[in-house]
């Protein structure tokens, strides 16, 4: 039962939150603002199909699914560039609908939580070698970065 009542006020949250920010004031239907650095665009729905232009971050890839410029985490699996630079700062993409860590395995090096759908930075160590981590919220995964 509680759990039901947790699950209906959230609900109602999300409800009300979409409500207040889809009336913006403005009669274009477009209103621009800042936000960590990024143009954010709101949109008023029509009922033709219009286009959106998303920004682009490049994805080269070298393991299905990794890009060359971080860890992408999808199906309860890491996909890890082949190899990273010395004190390379890292995009970790979490695709997956949990929460997981990219935690190294020796204590202190990074340690970063990412939320189901988000994505986080870390910076890798400026040590060339091979460290390997794993997911504190999931014993059975585990990854490695190659420093060179």
């Amino acid at each position: 039962m509680k759990r039901i009542l947790a699950v209906l006020a959230a609900l109602i949250l999300a409800v009300f939150a979409l409500t207040a920010c889809s009336d913006n004031g403005d009669s274009s239907g477009n209103d621009s603002a800042d936000h960590n650095g990024m143009a954010m665009t709101s949109m008023t729905m029509t009922s033709k199909p219009t286009s959106m232009s998303m920004p682009s971050m490049p994805l080269g890839m070298s393991t299905p699914g990794a890009s060359s410029m971080g860890i992408v985490i999808s199906g309860f699996e890491y996909s890890t560039p082949e190899s990273v630079m010395p004190g390379q700062v890292l995009t970790i993409q979490n695709n997956d609908t949990v929460e997981h860590s990219v935690t190294s395995d020796t204590a202190g090096l990074f340690n970063e939580d990412i939320e189901a759908g988000e994505s986080e930075t870390i910076t890798v160590p400026n040590e060339p070698g091979t460290y390997t981590f794993h997911c504190t919220y999931h014993p059975s995964m585990h990854g490695t970065l190659t420093v060179k």
